[in-house]
């Protein structure tokens, strides 16, 4: 459930947690409403979901998204950290929402953290 894409690593001053830029299939669901985007970065620490239906900050939903090269779904509670509204002045900027892992467990953080390095490793050697 997945589609990868070119990456490239983005490091931001504000961020504790490198991300890596790829599209995943991203699920979640926050109180009586279900959605699917695409993640188009991720690190150990959330997540930047597309999507034109964004949620206010603050908002906490279940997310499940899988990895490229691992068998397995990921899920866990988040919070929306900041939103992109869609903008017509601004078309080539992506809408969607940040969100933070709340309790993603030691071992997927080590687990996702490993195949993420992983990830970059092969994309640019």
């Amino acid at each position: 459930m997945y589609a990868a894409t070119t990456v490239a690593t983005q490091k931001q001053d504000r961020r504790s947690v490198e991300r890596l830029d790829f599209t995943l299939e991203v699920s979640g669901e926050s109180g009586h409403q279900f959605f699917t985007g695409f993640a188009e970065n991720i690190s150990t620490g959330g997540l930047f979901i597309a999507t034109y239906h964004t949620l206010p900050v603050g908002t906490r939903l279940r997310v499940g998204f899988r990895v490229p090269g691992l068998d397995r779904n990921f899920e866990c509670d988040s919070e929306v950290r900041w939103v992109r509204e869609y903008s017509d002045h601004s078309c080539a900027v992506v809408p969607g929402i940040g969100v933070k892992f709340l309790n993603l467990s030691s071992s997927d953080v080590a687990q996702l953290d490993q195949q993420l390095s992983r990830l970059e490793t092969l994309f640019f050697e």
